[in-house]
């Protein structure tokens, strides 16, 4: 091994404590400094999928029944919300600034085809007004309110997270109704991570035309050898030729369960013959043909926005420096780093985790570096 190849595996984290949660002698629980880096990326990124396409201080009203915008519920205001869901009402992102703050608010993550409530007839008895717009309906009639208003989820109707629940469970969103479900309360195996959207039995039963296209679900099958495995359901696949007026497959799935959809564009497989777009919108589930509707493209530019406006923040902020705050903010991030990785270094080659303490220890010894060249003498010769 070449010199240069110890002292990139001297640098790399101890294999054992990277990503993990590590106790020393006296049972303190630590995280290395990757893990607090990982954990805030992450926190980041989840926030930046959610608000990102937000306005956090324009109240989203003024532009009518947004397809998809992030929403909370204000139990402060309207508590009758806790035991009825349809009392509740769902307030846009600038509003839980403006209107609600320190107030108790329920995340509803993102809802589609709603309109801001903050201040209307639902806030009549708690006499909160709307601060960003005086004027708005009583109502907004197309809203559509479920148990998540109150505060409650899947169907054991529990909060999130639940801390009457010790088992860790990941929550999965329903794209018809919207409700979040608890894996193993789904009532039927999860197939890993190889599906795009999920639909729950309950809207399966509902809607059945949909059980016509358990071609484009998967399932969680077992290998003989005990592997976990998806398998796509390809039992009836119809040629659309064969039927040119309506393209629903004709065999039908009987299996009312829970279904995995596998591709992100399976909703464009759906027939839209006159009779079938008659039936969507009896069933009032049209939004599946709306491009725009799933989730994963509003969080795609979400992310985008708020990546755009960092780096346009980022540019501005360099733009305003001269030549020589310029200079020396390049220096001086360049000294950060190599300092700090030189720093870091000693942990890694003893194989001990970072410390709080460590990391401002480390960056009291940079501020003392840097008040002790604050004045330098300049002699102009």
């Amino acid at each position: 091994m070449s010199e240069e190849e110890k002292e990139a595996e001297m640098a790399q984290p101890d294999e054992e404590v990277q990503g993990d949660e590590a106790a020393d002698d006296s049972g303190v629980v630590t995280l290395t400094l990757n893990d607090v880096l990982e954990l805030e990326d992450e926190l980041i990124e989840n926030t930046a999928a959610v608000l990102g396409a937000a306005n956090d201080k324009s109240c989203s009203y003024v532009e009518g029944y947004l397809k998809r915008q992030a929403l909370y519920s204000c139990l402060t205001c309207i508590p009758e919300a806790k035991e009825d869901p349809e009392k509740g009402a769902g307030v846009c992102l600038a509003c839980s600034y403006h209107c609600h703050d320190g107030h108790e608010l329920i995340e509803l993550y993102t809802k589609r085809n709603f309109r801001c409530d903050c201040g209307n007839s639902k806030f009549a008895e708690s006499n909160n007004k709307c601060t960003l717009i005086e004027e708005k309906s009583p109502t907004n009639d197309l809203n559509i309110y479920n148990q998540n208003f109150s505060g409650t989820y899947c169907v054991c109707h529990r909060p999130y997270p639940d801390p009457e629940d010790p088992v860790p469970d990941e929550m999965i969103q329903c794209i018809l109704c919207e409700d979040w479900y608890h894996s193993r309360h789904l009532g039927v195996e999860v197939p890993s991570d190889n599906f795009s959207e999920m639909t729950c039995g309950l809207c399966i039963s509902k809607h059945e035309f949909l059980l016509h296209y358990d071609s484009l679900t998967t399932t969680k099958t077992i290998k003989k050898d005990g592997e976990e495995d998806g398998e796509v359901n390809i039992s009836t696949i119809t040629d659309p030729e064969a039927n040119q007026e309506c393209k629903m497959p004709k065999t039908k799935g009987d299996k009312i369960t829970a279904k995995f959809w596998v591709d992100a564009s399976w909703r464009k497989q759906l027939c839209t013959c006159d009779e079938c777009l008659k039936m969507y919108e009896t069933e009032d589930v049209a939004f599946l043909l709306d491009n725009e509707d799933p989730v994963h493209l509003y969080e795609e530019r979400s992310k985008a926005r708020a990546k755009a406006l960092v780096e346009n923040e980022d540019k501005k902020f360099m733009n305003s420096l001269n030549r020589v705050q310029l200079v020396e903010a390049i220096a001086g991030y360049n000294d950060l780093k190599e300092h700090l990785a030189d720093y870091l270094k000693k942990f890694a080659e003893n194989k001990k985790v970072v410390r709080e303490e460590d990391i401002k220890e480390f960056f009291d010894g940079m501020n003392a570096r840097k008040k002790s060249r604050v004045e330098i003498p300049f002699n102009c010769h």
